[in-house]
């Protein structure tokens, strides 16, 4: 009996992970379910970062503390982080 049962991990040279699962039982064309992982490091900027400063502000990433992620500008302004 093969096994149908399994999960796959990937990670790439700057340390992002992602993780494949599959049950061919449930359906057998490709995974059931990924999850993906990024390393602190990358992602959140640095607050004291001047280079932040020198970027133009709709190119700049802003961090949605309700759930720790990276938005873009649009997305900043409609949470009502920036003005």
């Amino acid at each position: 009996m093969e096994n149908r049962k399994f999960t796959r991990e990937y990670v790439d040279h700057t340390g992002r992970r992602s993780v494949w699962t599959y049950d061919l039982n449930k359906f057998p064309n490709g995974p059931i379910k990924t999850e993906h992982f990024t390393p602190k490091s990358l992602d959140q900027p640095d607050e004291d970062d001047p280079t932040n400063e020198s970027i133009p502000k709709t190119k700049r990433k802003y961090l949605n503390p309700e759930n720790g992620k990276l938005v873009g500008y649009t997305r900043a302004v409609q949470l009502g982080l920036i003005k």
